[in-house]
């Protein structure tokens, strides 16, 4: 594993000082769609810890970071609106076009679909194309496609296998760790849907893995070694 860190940070020092296209120069940026139950987060976080502590790093002005909740937050703030608010419109399956007409006429701020997911998407093309962050979700990967230092991987496992992840680490019945599940899943292929049309266009990934078959240490070795195969 440190030799794989050391080949990936010596390929970055050395191109620092080559010249490049402007779409060359975006990134590198490392996406990670999941299905609930997947464990990104963690993944995500010592990814950026692994690279961040290799001695090619340090002084560096821009160190990896990991991103998720920051995209809604800095969305909610060019919008206007409360993330929690934001959060409902964006997940909302039911949303439709009479939803929109009576939100206008109540009186409050009305923000169209149209204009919450442009919002979306230029907020994640911002953070992916200054580069050096692992962004977890909000359809990273689709709207960082036009990046070429750029890694787009997802996690997928068994149904049975995610219910009882989120039932030891949450403390859920059963029951209500199925419907947890099934909520979220759903959530996030509406709002993939809306920024993509098709949510499972899986060609928009490089690498799709199955938690239930690997350890997170041996995800992230793998991530990890993939990122140096493609020379990000």
């Amino acid at each position: 594993m440190e030799n794989l860190l050391y080949e990936y940070m010596s390929k970055r020092f050395n191109a620092e000082h080559e010249l490049h296209d402007p779409l060359k120069g975006f990134g590198p940026v490392i996406t990670i769609s999941r299905q609930a139950g997947c464990g990104a987060s963690k993944i995500a976080h010592d990814i950026c810890q692994l690279l961040n502590t290799n001695p090619f790093l340090k002084g560096k002005p821009i160190p990896w970071q990991f991103i998720n909740h920051e995209i809604l937050e800095k969305s909610a703030e060019k919008l206007d609106l409360d993330p929690r608010k934001l959060n409902r419109v964006i997940t909302d399956k039911e949303r439709g076009i009479m939803d929109q007409i009576v939100e206008a006429m109540s009186g409050h701020a009305h923000k169209s679909d149209q204009k919450i997911m442009k919002t979306l998407q230029d907020v994640i093309r911002q953070f992916a194309e200054h580069g050096n962050v692992v962004i977890v979700g909000r359809g990273g990967a689709a709207v960082s496609q036009h990046i070429a230092k750029s890694l787009h991987v997802r996690l997928e496992a068994p149904f049975d296998w995610r219910v009882e992840k989120v039932m030891k680490k949450l403390e859920y019945s059963r029951e209500y760790a199925t419907q947890y599940i099934k909520r979220l899943d759903g959530e996030r292929e509406m709002y993939v849907h809306r920024m993509l049309q098709d949510p499972k266009h899986y060609s928009i990934y490089d690498v799709i893995l199955n938690p239930s078959r690997f350890t997170e240490k041996q995800m992230v070795d793998i991530i990890i070694q993939v990122a140096v195969a493609k020379g990000l």
